[in-house]
């Protein structure tokens, strides 16, 4: 991972990206109700990661524990993380456990695309957050450019290195798509410490990072053509726990191994499309930390989480207008265990049912509006509480009843204009160990009420058809949103390293995007993202009511230009790019400033020949030294060397 500026070996071919004037992915752009962003891998690092790739889109931002495989997840349009759903080709792989998914372990390079929806989500892919969705595509057959197999490969500072093969093709019958990659590093970057005294600058230095090094190996294979597709997506990924720089820990290990296993068959009966979808997750992770580094005393723990579940949707056309309804079931287990005997293990697991309905109706030829409710009905079953008051006490099974109303509007005002806009109430459950604790470190509340509240936006999109002048390619869109969770859940330190899960009150964000894109005489490509965003707490504590929301930076911009050129039939190009941000705060109070900060990248790529291009890239050129969002330093200057073959 190469910060947010990284792109080392991206394949930059301007003029075939679409062989028209059209900027690329704009009907969808224009013609989706939702905020809708295509992210494809050929625009990115093959070492980046999904979260990498997400940050340079407008209303995201990346939390990590910061450098190289660490855990990141996305934060969209000011919502916390939990707020926005993941899924892989539709499948969602929420878990009963843990409020979000670790999106560091997904390779962009290992999807044909990721769908970035900002508010309102089509129903086919269920209910959604307040922020949104990211549902990681596979891309079946072969390549944008005809090609069947494309490998990868490289090294660069601090021992990262990756690998990777992907083989995609027609078999007639059957379209098909197999990926194996690997990627690693040592991590041993250095970054300035105060020693935990800030006032004595006599024991200030610059320090390596230790026990930050990973490994990772991801496998995913999947079939089908039309009306029938399956596959299986196996990753493993051991990595250090390196602790904060006030409390490292330099033998704390995570091993992590995760199956998402799905099919999909879609049948056809006159004007009525039925789509039938099963899958299976399993994550089973091993924690080590026998020093104790981490707080909680020496730990050899095992987590085991399965999922499984399926969902039936169809879709009927009546004129113009077309009818949805779906169902889904899904079951979750989770298992908490000692691996040492010491204590039995704990065990919880959840039943949810779904029921969605929508209709999109079209009023007259430009205008489309879908009103769309998802009522999901869920039984919790705990585990065990072994802190606190209630601790050992029988805990009854818990049942939620949530609605999730929401409506969308489009319209087409002329074909290189869309205004768009949706509204909506949305609802996150909380998870097993906010309901009822762990061993030590969480105690539970079994009183817990749902995430929820509402969420809006409207904005405006014009992508022309047609170039104007020496611009070839124009791409625009604005929009202005607003969230308000309501009882959101917290971890509130009580004693010693222990805290319990608590509904603090409500939070609002508002603010507006900017998204713009053009290509000039088919060789200079300039594009920028710009979010302002506002963040409130409205807490019960009035200390914090109207405090920032903590690692929530107002301003965020990412923009990047390329130039390419043919020289004696080879592709030459370039490019630069920045990510900035402004500064934030560490804690709820915002006595803790994070300061901004600017990350720039810059990098080369050429062809040589038969199929055989080598780039080089550097990411934080200025050798910025600065901490991710949750104040975990990250890599300073870096560079990456790699080759590509396409055939």
């Amino acid at each position: 991972m190469f910060a947010r500026s990284a792109a080392a070996d991206e394949v930059i071919v301007i003029e075939d990206h679409a062989p028209d004037d059209k900027a690329r992915d704009r009907e969808r752009t224009l013609g989706d109700a939702p905020f809708v962003t295509i992210l494809h891998p050929d625009e990115h690092a093959a070492t980046a990661s999904v979260a990498d790739a997400l940050a340079t889109s407008a209303g995201v931002q990346t939390k990590s524990l910061g450098g190289f495989g660490a855990y990141q997840a996305v934060s969209v349009r000011g919502a916390s993380t939990g707020h926005t759903v993941v899924l892989v080709d539709g499948v969602p792989l929420a878990r009963l456990a843990a409020v979000t998914t670790d999106l560091g372990r997904f390779a962009i390079d290992s999807f044909g695309e990721v769908e970035l929806y900002r508010g309102a989500v089509p129903i086919e892919l269920g209910g959604a957050g307040v922020g949104g969705a990211v549902n990681l595509v596979t891309r079946l057959g072969r390549g944008e450019h005809g090609e069947r197999v494309h490998a990868t490969m490289g090294v660069g500072s601090f021992g990262a290195r990756h690998a990777r093969v992907h083989y995609g093709d027609d078999h007639g019958r059957v379209l098909s798509s197999t990926t194996l990659g690997y990627q690693g590093a040592t991590g041993d970057y250095t970054y300035f410490s105060d020693n935990s005294t800030p006032l004595n600058k006599t024991d200030d230095a610059y320090v390596p990072r230790e026990n930050n090094h990973f490994d990772q190996l991801d496998l995913a294979s999947r079939v089908g053509k039309d009306d029938a597709v399956g596959g299986v997506r196996v990753a493993w990924k051991r990595n250090g726990l390196p602790g904060s720089t006030s409390q490292p820990a330099v033998d704390a290990n995570l091993s992590t191994i995760d199956v998402v296993a799905d099919g999909r068959f879609d049948a056809k009966l006159g004007r009525t499309t039925a789509r039938q979808l099963g899958y299976l997750l399993v994550e089973r992770q091993v924690l080590r930390d026998p020093m104790g580094e981490l707080g909680l005393g020496p730990q050899h723990r095992g987590y085991l989480t399965m999922s499984g579940g399926a969902s039936t949707t169809w879709a009927h056309g009546f004129g113009a207008h077309r009818a949805i309804a779906g169902l889904e079931l899904r079951g979750d287990r989770f298992r908490d265990a000692d691996r040492d005997d010491v204590r039995t293990a704990l065990v919880g697991t959840r039943g949810t049912g779904a029921a969605s309905l929508a209709a999109e109706l079209a009023l007259g030829a430009a205008i489309a509006v879908t009103p769309a409710l998802r009522i999901d009905l869920a039984r919790t079953a705990p585990t065990p509480m072994t802190e606190g008051p209630d601790a050992f006490a029988d805990q009854p099974a818990r049942w939620d009843t949530v609605a999730s109303p929401r409506l969308g509007v489009r319209a087409r005002i002329v074909d290189d204009v869309a205004i768009k806009g949706s509204a909506g109430w949305y609802v996150r459950l909380p998870t097993l160990i906010e309901l009822f604790g762990n061993r030590g470190s969480i105690i539970g509340s079994p009183d817990l009420h749902p995430e929820r509240g509402p969420s809006a936006d409207i904005g405006v999109v014009w992508a022309p058809a047609k170039a104007i002048g020496s611009i070839d390619r124009v791409l625009v869109e604005s929009a202005l949103f607003a969230t308000r969770p309501r009882d959101t859940i917290a971890l509130i330190t009580t004693a010693g390293f222990a805290a319990r899960a608590e509904n603090i009150g409500a939070t609002q964000s508002y603010g507006a995007e900017l998204v713009a894109s053009a290509r000039f005489a088919k060789t200079l490509s300039i594009s920028a993202a710009y979010t302002r965003l506002v963040s409130e707490q409205h807490a019960i504590d009035p200390n914090l009511y109207g405090k920032a929301l903590p690692r929530t930076p107002g301003h965020f911009l990412y923009a990047r230009a390329d130039v390419a050129r043919r020289i004696a039939t080879r592709l030459a190009s370039a490019w630069l790019d920045v990510a900035a941000q402004s500064e934030s705060f560490l804690d709820q109070a915002n006595f803790q400033r994070q300061g901004g900060r600017a990350l720039i990248g810059a990098g080369v790529r050429a062809e040589i020949a038969g199929g055989v291009a080598a780039s080089l890239a550097a990411a934080n050129v200025t050798n910025l030294r600065t901490d991710d969002l949750y104040g975990y330093p990250m890599p300073g200057r870096s560079f990456f060397l790699s080759l590509d073959w396409s055939y």
